[in-house]
């Protein structure tokens, strides 16, 4: 019994060195058009949530924009604010525009989008005195939500996808498309 589980050890370590080697200096390129993560980020909305127990937050329709050169993914989003002044609420609505950048868990095969960056706030009959704290709550708004909702996820069942569940290397957009490039090694 012990020499099976030696032998079956020694067989897989046999294996994961193998894949290594194979897998070593290989890059995987994926490109992704702004259609695509446009969907993928349309099936997860809208959400809804409640910051400072006075701000409620809507966001929904989302907008994709690939500039190209950039190392980051430009996302607008419809926006619907409800600010609670005393008994009553405000209802607000305009969009906001956010850029942010890639990263990829490897081990979840997923991409998301960190560091949002406000780029550009429209919000009609804001009061002057609130937009900061407009400004703010949406900033939490857009970390929440690309920290838990991927803007794009590998098929597991896809060989080439599921092989490369590795580091990512470099994120550029290149002729309208979102190009991430994955590896192991140099």
């Amino acid at each position: 019994m012990r020499r099976t589980l030696i032998i079956a050890l020694a067989a897989v370590a046999l294996l994961a060195g193998g894949a290594y080697y194979f897998l070593y200096g290989r890059k995987f390129v994926y490109r992704f058009t702004q259609v695509e993560l446009q969907e993928a980020l349309s099936a997860r909305l809208p959400i809804q949530r409640t910051y400072f127990f006075v701000i409620q937050v809507t966001l929904d329709h989302p907008r994709v924009v690939l500039v190209e050169g950039s190392d980051r993914v430009n996302a607008g989003l419809d926006i619907a604010l409800n600010v609670r002044l005393g008994e009553s609420g405000v209802p607000l609505t305009g969009s906001v525009d956010a850029s942010g950048g890639i990263r990829y868990e490897p081990t979840e095969g997923k991409f998301y989008l960190t560091s949002p960056l406000i780029e550009r706030l429209n919000l009609q009959g804001l009061p002057e005195k609130y937009v900061s704290r407009a400004s703010t709550a949406l900033s939490l708004a857009l970390s929440e939500y690309y920290a838990s909702h991927p803007i794009y996820t590998l098929n597991t069942f896809d060989a080439k996808q599921a092989a490369a569940k590795m580091t990512l290397k470099s994120v550029k957009v290149e002729q309208q498309q979102l190009v991430i490039t994955l590896g192991i090694g140099p």
